[in-house]
């Protein structure tokens, strides 16, 4: 999915709807604190606490100064996008992003909106991601009134409140898990492509396939935290999350969009399955369908459906969908190569029974691709991610690399190559090593499910035995390490890969599929709505995880379900606090503290691990257990302790509270050789990148990069002096710029801006780009050119592909550059992946309307006959 679409919002904190008198005490308050007088600084924060409490029930205004650049964010194409006719690199302000620093006024913006520009801006939702760093998405009144029947598919507020089930003590419970429906209202935010092709009226809903399995788990009582090992039966949601499509329209399995519904769709011929008496199948609401008959292409299940009590049918679902123009839509579609298997340190560091020579052969293969990184230069282009992946879906600077890699030279690049080198190594200091094996999908066993759905048999078979997995990248009969992360207790699956003609007919796609027979998904805690895996056949990996996790049971708890509220202001504003309140990467850290410490305590370990999947579901459900006094002292050596060694290479990325308060720079434990991980520094020698490799293969000529030669004449050194002054400022512009908001650099608002300003004093792109490269490569020729490349770089793929076309294939359809022929000398492709099913489909369209017509005149020349 390319992620190159992009429109612009703004995200503030809660301290631009602060009142004139909010504002002075702030200013008050940071001149006390420069002047460090503490008990003014005290007295003063009380009066603000009190001034903004007082003002809760106050119809706050967003300050319009905040909506400056360095408040802007992008938001990739999404559903929500394409709903609100959002045009690419424009700026809206249909939306707002809003961090909670205070929580008075976090309450004032929930229960009674703001205003800004005289608009009433209302709260919209918040995805699980927000909430962990405390955000909430406001929505214009006047636009949420339009769009929120499409967005939510015909579904209001009053119908969902008006909705109950009925509790154990038989009481009514009215409405919905409010966080749920938050998070579940936030997937049209989900950056993805249209899916144009999807038919609503060749899909159905039905139930999920679920089994229990009996096996032996350590129970970790959520009251008493006591870890007991018991056999029970243990209920498992096969098709949690997950729901076939023919492959006749994705030979790929990829997560599917549509409103609230969100999941997996694995390609399985379930028609090839069928035959004349078990072609009908009952949906969710009772209703049969034939699926031959019906020409059923999509089959959903109840849990990739998560709103379906509020509907009385598929058909009234349908019927909405289609009256309020709603639309699919698809994202991280399986890969046309697998990535490669990689571990990290959570799976690496609960391989404690580990010896030197072993741990040496496991990083084997990483130290060798390092020796070749910096010395050979197609694998450079390889680590600056020009070279793996469709070409739309790389930045400027990698498709400027993958069509000329004599770039390696220019001390731009050289520089980006030095800092991609050491954040590489890093990464191996902190376990991040590469093992035989792919990372994948994970998929039930379908043809169980198949059994199940249309056979009616409630204990199936299916075509894989208890610790058997089948996934076709994998050889048949291999042992393999099925790895997830995060990785907190034991969770080391090794199971045996089943791959032959049978699997090979049913099991189309390149994900690993798992037994029913096998309690795999309580060991690795997944479901199958796009959780993926690393399938790894390493035999070192594999020996090693066979002896640690020999007598090692998958744990199991009692999880709590969330309670039903009605959709309020008051019910939204309450959950949302106690959401924020969740931080699981303290505990996550705890637990890398209890592995890495001198003599591990497994049941501690055991006890930290369910708290940290109660924590997860706490913004859900209202509830986390309480530690009794005992387990708390025997925490208390944890407490204190520091994260061991390796993580002084992990990325740490201080808050801005900590960094305006000069928070130091993590500090970890000392360095010693008696855990696995840290024992990676030494197994891995600082190497230097060889560019005399690079310069004895390329001669590079930035000339190559121009449209034409631009003479120095007043308008070039007008346009050279702009870029001077803003370059040198840019920094006030992006100093505030999000974390996580954005992940491609070219895009970033401010290079946005420098551009749209450069671009007022000559409106030729062509003219400023040739300017620029005049200076910066013939000039000073800096190793710092960033500003050039995410401002104009587009530009610069365009002279390339004019430049060296010679060298290039270009699809015929698009014009995207689909091989760099450089050293081929022959290339046959025409069209790119995308373009290439489009005129597939077209052929196949035009076949078959001349099929029809010569059949239509063969019974025309019939019947004239006679």
């Amino acid at each position: 999915m390319a992620l190159d679409k992009q429109v612009y919002i703004y995200s503030v904190d809660t301290s631009a709807f602060f009142t004139l008198k909010e504002r002075l005490l702030r200013k008050e308050i940071n001149r006390a604190k420069q002047s460090n007088e503490k008990d003014k600084v005290k007295e003063l924060e009380t009066s603000f606490r009190a001034v903004i409490d007082s003002n809760v029930n106050l119809k706050r205004n967003l300050n319009p100064n905040s909506l400056s650049i360095n408040n802007k964010v992008s938001l990739f194409e999404s559903s929500l996008t394409r709903t609100l006719g959002l045009v690419e690199n424009q700026t809206y302000e249909d939306v707002i992003i809003v961090e909670t620093h205070y929580y008075s006024v976090f309450d004032s913006l929930v229960e009674n909106g703001f205003i800004l520009n005289g608009e009433e801006y209302v709260p919209f939702t918040a995805s699980a991601g927000q909430i962990r760093t405390k955000k909430t998405v406001f929505m214009r009144k006047e636009t949420w009134n339009k769009v929120k029947l499409t967005l939510m598919c015909g579904l209001t507020e009053e119908r969902i409140n008006n909705y109950f089930d009925t509790g154990k003590n038989k009481k009514r419970l009215y409405g919905v898990s409010i966080n749920k429906y938050l998070a579940y209202l936030a997937l049209c935010s989900s950056a993805t492509d249209l899916w144009s092709k999807f038919n609503i009226d060749r899909s159905i809903v039905v139930e999920d396939f679920e089994t229990s399995i009996n096996t032996t788990v350590d129970f970790v009582d959520d009251v008493k935290y006591t870890v007991r090992r018991r056999k029970m039966d243990v209920p498992v949601c096969h098709t949690d999350g997950c729901g076939m499509i023919l492959p006749k329209k994705s030979k790929k399995a990829f997560m599917v969009r549509l409103p609230w519904v969100k999941g997996l769709l694995v390609p399985f011929p379930y028609d090839k399955f069928v035959g004349e008496h078990n072609r009908i199948v009952t949906d969710i609401y009772g209703k049969k369908h034939d699926i031959i008959k019906d020409k059923i292409e999509v089959i959903f299940t109840k849990s990739q459906f998560k709103m379906w009590k509020y509907y009385h049918s598929w058909d009234e679902y349908k019927s909405l969908y289609k009256k309020h123009k709603c639309h699919a839509s698809v994202t991280n579609t399986e890969e046309d190569e697998l990535s490669s298997a990689r571990l990290c340190y959570q799976m690496l560091q609960t391989l404690t029974l580990i010896s030197e020579e072993e741990l040496n052969q496991l990083v084997s293969a990483t130290r060798n691709d390092i020796q070749e990184t910096v010395s050979n230069p197609d694998e450079m282009l390889n680590l600056l991610g020009a070279t793996k992946g469709k070409f739309e879906d790389k930045n400027n600077l990698q498709q400027s690399l993958y069509i000329y890699p004599e770039l390696l030279l220019d001390p731009h690049v050289k520089t980006k190559l030095k800092e991609a080198k050491a954040s590489l190594m890093r990464k191996v200091y902190t376990g991040k090593i590469k093992v035989d094996g792919c990372y994948t999908f994970i998929a039930p066993d379908l043809y169980a499910f198949c059994e199940y759905l249309f056979n009616g048999n409630k204990n199936p078979r299916g075509l894989l035995l208890d610790g058997e997995v089948s996934c076709v990248s994998i050889p048949d009969s291999e042992k393999v390490d099925c790895l997830r992360s995060p990785h907190l207790y034991k969770e080391h699956a090794v199971r045996s890969n089943v791959v032959d003609d049978v699997t090979r007919k049913w099991f189309v796609s390149k994900s690993v599929h798992t037994s029913i027979h096998d309690p795999i998904s309580k060991i690795l805690m997944f479901d199958c709505d796009g959780d993926k895996v690393t399938v790894s056949n390493d035999k070192t990996l594999v020996k090693v995880a066979e002896r640690n996790m020999e007598g090692i049971v998958p744990l199991y708890y009692d999880m709590k379900k969330a309670p039903a509220e009605k959709i309020s202001r008051d019910s939204i504003k309450k959950n949302l606090k106690r959401a924020f309140s969740g931080n699981i990467g303290i505990i996550s850290n705890d637990i890398t503290k209890l592995w890495n410490s001198d003599s591990v305590d497994v049941d501690l370990v055991k006890i930290r691990t369910m708290e940290n999947n109660f924590e997860i579901d706490a913004a859900k459900t209202n509830y986390k257990p309480v530690r009794p006094k005992h387990i708390k002292t025997m925490f208390k050596p944890f407490n204190k302790m520091k994260m061991p060694h390796f993580f002084t290479y992990e990325k740490y990325r201080l808050k801005p509270q900590d960094r305006k308060n000069k928070k130091a720079k993590r500090i970890t434990e000392s360095w010693s050789n008696t855990t696995t991980v840290n024992r990676l520094k030494n197994m891995f020698p600082d190497v230097r990148i060889r560019f005399k490799s690079v310069s004895d293969m390329y001669d590079f000529d930035y000339k190559t990069l121009m449209s034409q030669s631009r003479v120095k004449d007043e308008m070039y050194d007008v346009v050279l002096n702009k870029y001077r002054e803003l370059n040198d400022t840019k920094w006030m512009l992006s100093s505030r710029q999000k974390s996580g908001d954005i992940n491609n650099t070219d895009h970033l608002p401010v290079y946005m801006y420098i551009r749209n300003e450069l671009l007022q004093i000559h409106s030729d792109p062509y003219f400023i780009t040739d300017v620029l490269i005049e200076y910066l490569y013939n000039g000073s020729n800096s190793g710092y050119k960033t500003t050039l490349w995410s401002s104009f770089g587009d530009i610069i793929v365009d002279n390339l592909k004019k430049n060296l076309a010679s060298r290039i294939k270009l699809c015929e359809r698009c014009n995207t550059v689909i091989d760099n022929n450089r050293n081929k000398s022959n290339n046959s492709k025409k069209y790119c992946e995308g373009c290439g099913k489009i005129v597939d489909n077209e052929k196949k369209k035009e076949r078959n309307l001349t099929y029809r017509s010569k059949n239509n005149k063969s019974r025309k020349r019939k019947l004239d006959e006679k």
